[in-house]
């Protein structure tokens, strides 16, 4: 394959990756209007990105009912607070346009490629983001062992494994 065209100003970079999305959004949405839909998915796309921005991390994008964002390598810890800080305005969301919504969310530590992919605004690609959308799904917060072993001790036993690949779902909010 040929590298003409490969893009400049792309730069290797090991972060923490998190994947948040809207769980029971499907069935949740069903009886609203195309344009109540918009406005639902527009306050989350605010509300992810204040959340996001008030922890230090950067969103890369949204997609549909999807919020994937970025942290330093170093703030594992910070990004999964970040989540656990989204859980209760996304169940407020939710009853503010007249259904129920809870956050599903993936963290994940990994390698990427990131920089401006097709002329457009900054992504990232690798194998890593490929392993955030496909950690689980449905309500709750699972972290990948990486993020895991970042976590301080004491804040590790709400955690339950799964595998594998290894996986935590956390099991009771932390104290």
């Amino acid at each position: 394959m040929s590298t003409s065209g490969a893009p400049s100003g792309l730069s290797e970079r090991r972060l923490v990756l998190v994947m948040v999305d809207l769980a029971g959004f499907t069935k949740a949405i069903a009886p609203l209007s195309s344009m109540q839909l918009a406005e639902l998915v527009d306050d989350f796309y605010r509300l992810m990105a204040d959340v996001v921005a008030s922890h230090g991390g950067r969103v890369i994008k949204f997609v549909g009912d999807g919020c994937l964002a970025v942290f330093d390598e170093d703030e594992a810890v910070v990004a999964v607070t970040c989540v656990h800080d989204a859980v209760e305005p996304v169940r407020a969301l939710g009853e503010r346009h007249g259904v129920a919504l809870d956050v599903g969310a993936n963290v994940h530590l990994s390698v990427v490629v990131e920089g401006e992919l097709g002329g457009r605004a900054t992504d990232i690609v690798g194998a890593g983001v490929v392993h955030v959308f496909r950690m689980g799904a449905g309500p709750g917060i699972r972290v990948s062992e990486p993020v895991y072993r970042k976590l301080p001790n004491d804040q590790r036993g709400p955690w339950r494994k799964h595998q594998p690949p290894a996986t935590y779902t956390l099991q009771a909010a932390p104290s």
